[in-house]
Formats: structure tokens, C-alpha cells, sequence
């Protein structure tokens, strides 16, 4: 079964009970939230070097041969990731605007601006062909929709997103729902994935989430990829998807990355209190041999 475009409508369905715990263990994290600080593992993912490395492995794996132009263009796509990411730090902040479809547009032309990497037409949405398809050997497929299609849905997308009804949700769930839409839609021709995780950043950041847009849910995708796609496609295939297990998944993964981050913190502020307490004991030896003569004085 596949989704029926025609019949389309931004509608789905949540079992709210089932994410009352993943809520609440996000709420118990909350702090790491506020903070700017990012944990080792996520700085070392950031780290164009450890990308390229990756690329080498995956392509010697494969059996595939690779050149210099290809490591660079990698570096270059990576290189306009870091501006795009830079570009919405400043965008998104607790009571700016709620995010346009120029936003979306302009994001996919940042990461597409001399990525050379399949961007025929950067910060434009499909125009030519019918539809296409996506998804990954063994897991299945995902026709995205019609080309004919894609400029109406993203300005109903846009209308969805801001709505009421989805800001009352807790920002996560706000967050996921808006992920899984975009990529189901799948308006460009390359870049999707990028620009979903961008326009999710976007969200967490506008909602109080800090530096950690960019991070806490893509991290966690990427450790669990293969389960993130058979979760994703599973939910396409219906036209009124139950999104219950996609969110449910991505709760789970935030609420592990909020906790990750809370206790990183918990042991760097351990160190800071162990290597002062040496000098508090140092301090307190000499002010107690200064009271020492007085005291006897006295006596």
C-alpha cells in the first residue's frame, strides 16, 4: 500500500497515553535544554575531518573508488551545512517569526550553494516530472508527492506547522510532526533530509531549546537510522498515518540525548567542586593557624 496523493490532507493520528512517559522524561531533562554546551560525541559528529574519514570507509567498503573532487565536494556540502546552521541560530529564537516557506526555501539554497552534489536548482521546489521515489534497499520505498503538487502542499505544510492547534503541543511532538510531514512531501530534488533536519532545529530553537536543535534529535536518528527509516516509511504508507510509534520513537531518542547531556554536565561540574576542594582544605588550614596564637593568647 502507498500513499494516495490525491486524497491528501495534513491529518494523523496520536495515542497520547502511550507518550505521556517519554514526555515526562523529556521534562525531567529539561535543563540540559538551556544549555549551550555540547557534549564530546557531538562535537566530534560536527568534525568535517571524522565525515571525510567516514566517506573514505563507506566507499572502500563498497568497493567504490573515490576521488579528491568528490572529498571536496563532501567538504563543501558540509562547509554551507555549517552556514545553514549558523543562518538559523540566528533566524529562530523564543517569540521570533514562525517559519516561511521563504525560510525552507532559502535553507536549501544555502546547503545547495556550490555543494555540486545533485542541486540542478537550488531554493526551488519540483517543478518537472511526476513523482518521485525514495527509501532504501531492504526497507522499502516512499513515493513522494507529485510535482504538480508540491508548491500547494508546502503552503498548506507552512499554514499546518504554525497552526494553533500544533503549537499547543509540547515542542517535540511539534517538532517530529513537522519532520515527518516534510519528508513525506519531499519537495526537492536532493537535500530533503538536510533541510527537514534544519526546519526541526528551527522549531526546537523557537521553542527554548537552544543550541541543541541541531543535535539532540539527528543524533539519535543517526545511531538508530535503519530503525528511523522502517518507522518513517511504515507511517507513509496510510493516508491518515497513526504517528504514534515515529513520535513515540523520537521522544525516546531526545529524552536519551537530554539525559546524556545532563549527565556530562553532572560530572564536569563534580570535577570543577573536586579540584577546588583541595584549596578550600588549604584555605581553612591557614585560617585556623591565624586564629591559633589568639586563641592561646587568650588562654
Amino acid at each position: 500500500m502507498s500513499l494516495y496523493w490525491p486524497a491528501f490532507e495534513f491529518s494523523y493520528r496520536l495515542d497520547m497515553p502511550r507518550l505521556l512517559p517519554h514526555i515526562a522524561a523529556i521534562e525531567a531533562g529539561k535543563a540540559a535544554a538551556s544549555m549551550r554546551i555540547l557534549p564530546p560525541q557531538w562535537r566530534k559528529r560536527a568534525d568535517n575531518g571524522e565525515a571525510e574519514a567516514a566517506f573514505r570507509a563507506i566507499a572502500e567498503k563498497e568497493g567504490v573508488e573515490i576521488n579528491e573532487i568528490q572529498v571536496r565536494k563532501l567538504q563543501l556540502l558540509q562547509t554551507n551545512a555549517s552556514r545553514a546552521q549558523a543562518w538559523v541560530r540566528e533566524r529562530f529564537y523564543p517569540g521570533s517569526a514562525p517559519l516561511s516557506l521563504e525560510d525552507i526555501l532559502g535553507l536549501h539554497r544555502m546547503i545547495a550553494d556550490e555543494a555540486g552534489i545533485r542541486y540542478n536548482t537550488p531554493g526551488e521546489m519540483r517543478k518537472e516530472g511526476f513523482q518521485v521515489v525514495v527509501g532504501t534497499p531492504g526497507i522499502g520505498f516512499h513515493t513522494g508527492a507529485p510535482a504538480s503538487r508540491v508548491q500547494e502542499l508546502m503552503r498548506e505544510y507552512i499554514q499546518f506547522v504554525n497552526s494553533p492547534h500544533l503549537r499547543s503541543m509540547p515542542a517535540a511532538i511539534h517538532t517530529l510532526i513537522a519532520h515527518y510531514f516534510i519528508t513525506t512531501i519531499h519537495p526537492f530534488d536532493d537535500g530533503n533530509g538536510r533541510v527537514s533536519r534544519l526546519v526541526s532545529a528551527g522549531i526546537l530553537f523557537e521553542r527554548g531549546y537552544n543550541g541543541h536543535g541541531f543535535h539532540a534529535l539527528s543524533s539519535y536518528f543517526y545511531d538508530n537510522e535503519e530503525r528511523y527509516h522502517t518507522i518513517l516509511l511504515a507511517a507513509q504508507q496510510d493516508a491518515s498515518p497513526d504517528l504514534t510509534e515515529f513520535v513515540a520513537f523520537g521522544l525516546a531518542g531526545l529524552a536519551q540525548e537530554l539525559r546524556g547531556i545532563n549527565h556530562f554536565m553532572r560530572i564536569k561540574l563534580q570535577r570543577i567542586v573536586d579540584r577546588e576542594a583541595p584549596s578550600e582544605k588549604r584555605h581553612r588550614r591557614r585560617r585556623s593557624a591565624r586564629k591559633s596564637p589568639m586563641l592561646k593568647a587568650e588562654s
